[in-house]
């Protein structure tokens, strides 16, 4: 099963024409404008700038239940539009993309990425990547949490010997 693949499709867009009227499950009635030119066709909203799918009962049902990759390739939207619709309908993690995670990583892409990581330059050129971008407001909450919460027992001596052995591996 590939990332964007269906598991509970498939969808039928509603039966409109430009200039009907339909329900968005956010923004309520709304008149369609046009139709996009995805690999599944869906009613675009009639609205000045940019235009963007309405939200009917069909799609919602997708977002409340496919990958963020599936929705994202069968109706043409970025991956941004698809969270900001989960969000909207209250939707934390979907079937599709559970599906997605129990799958993991390929072995072959694991394999790759352990090679790509054990180059010469490589934290080097993680470290530049990161270099000068500032640390996200949840990240560095968590990791102050982390600092002043109850250590295991041993753990200092871990955390050193762990240390110790990286000195020495660089040197």
């Amino acid at each position: 099963m590939l990332p964007n693949d269906l598991i509970a499709g498939p969808y039928q867009p509603p039966a409109c024409h430009v200039g009907d009227w339909l329900d968005d499950e956010i923004e309520g009635r709304t008149e369609v404008g046009g139709w996009t030119d995805a690999p599944l066709p869906w009613p675009r909203r009639r609205k000045a700038g940019r235009p963007s799918l309405i939200l009917t009962a069909e799609l919602a049902r997708a977002v409340r239940t496919e990958s963020v990759a599936a929705v994202c390739h069968w109706w043409g939207v970025g991956a941004t539009k698809v969270w900001q619709w989960r969000k909207a309908l209250g939707v934390d993690t979907t079937d599709g993309s559970q599906r997605i995670a129990r799958r993991g990583v390929p072995p072959e892409g694991a394999a790759k990425g352990r090679s790509r990581a054990a180059e010469p330059g490589a934290r080097a050129r993680m470290a530049d990547a990161k270099r000068g971008n500032p640390v996200p407001p949840q990240t560095r909450a968590g990791l102050l949490r982390a600092a002043k919460a109850p250590k295991p027992p041993g753990w200092g001596e871990r955390a050193n010997r762990w240390m110790q052995d990286g000195k020495q591996r660089d040197d």
